[in-house]
């Protein structure tokens, strides 16, 4: 019960809720364009928010979180590129959708849905989180692996008919992410001697520059092709088509590894005692 009263205390007050509603326009836009992530903007904003308080400089960082990862689905519908990782499953459905001359509708949906998600997870996880810690604080080495592995054959279900590619796809995605340090040792590993790879090859940058070099390869093929025409009369959906895309993906990012380290930054303790020894600020 405590969790939910502090659950209420941004909406209540103006000196959160400004922060909050600043930081969600600015991660909009930032979202909706690639190759500028929110991880980037999260990073640049905890260097200006040292000397703030904790409570400010967190709604900041939150609302731009929120907002990037939303905001990601723009280029995703109308350009097939995710403008967040995020917006990967956006991507999947929203451009066949613009491609009909929906994407008011797509972009539509997509802001009512996210708006419903918000709000489902902040409860979920204030509600669930004391149950979330104690299971935490169990995993171990092996749990992450399978984690993985499960992560792995997941990307394997959404392959389509092909099974077999799609599980090759996601085990040639470990490649770049063994690149760089050993985050446990700080080994270097397969960096051919080069200092640029000791920090690793950015997620980010392949899925987008994955994305959108092989739709630059196929819109080739449809340069004098009509444009399509968007039916942008009406962008709020009526509510049966709401309810009957409700059930969506609930795709995660990188942003939160920064948050952790603007927790630390900021005096706290993130991870599952963070809900033990300062469950307001949580």
């Amino acid at each position: 019960m405590d969790a939910i009263q502090a659950l209420l205390i941004p909406l209540v007050n103006l000196d959160l809720l400004a922060p909050i509603a600043v930081g969600t326009f600015a991660g909009i836009y930032v979202g909706a364009i690639p190759g500028l992530s929110v991880t980037m903007a999260v990073s640049i904003l905890i260097s200006f928010t040292f000397s703030w308080d904790v409570y400010p400089a967190l709604a900041l960082m939150i609302g731009i979180y929120m907002g990037g990862v939303y905001g990601g689905s723009r280029t995703a519908i109308l350009l097939n590129i995710p403008g967040a990782p995020a917006a990967i499953a956006t991507a999947l459905d929203g451009y066949p959708t613009a491609q009909q001359g929906k994407a008011g509708e797509a972009i539509g949906i997509v802001t009512v849905v996210s708006f419903i998600g918000g709000f489902v997870g902040i409860l979920a996880l204030a509600v669930f989180t004391p149950l979330l810690a104690d299971f935490a604080i169990r995993f171990q080495r092996r749990d992450y692996m399978l984690l993985g592995l499960l992560g792995i054959l997941l990307v394997g279900s959404l392959s389509g008919e092909s099974l077999v590619k799609g599980i090759f796809a996601g085990a040639m995605a470990i490649a770049p992410g063994a690149v760089g340090r050993d985050p446990l040792t700080f080994t270097e590993r397969y960096t051919f001697g080069t200092d640029v790879l000791t920090t690793g090859v950015s997620f980010v940058a392949i899925m987008i520059g994955t994305f959108g070099i092989s739709e630059g390869l196929m819109q080739l093929h449809t340069v004098n092709t009509p444009a399509i025409k968007q039916k942008i009369s009406k962008i709020v959906p009526s509510w049966s088509l709401v309810r009957k895309h409700l059930p969506l993906g609930i795709p995660g990012d990188a942003v939160t590894a920064i948050m952790i380290g603007a927790l630390f930054i900021h005096g706290l303790n993130p991870g599952p005692m963070l809900m033990v020894e300062q469950p307001d600020m949580f």
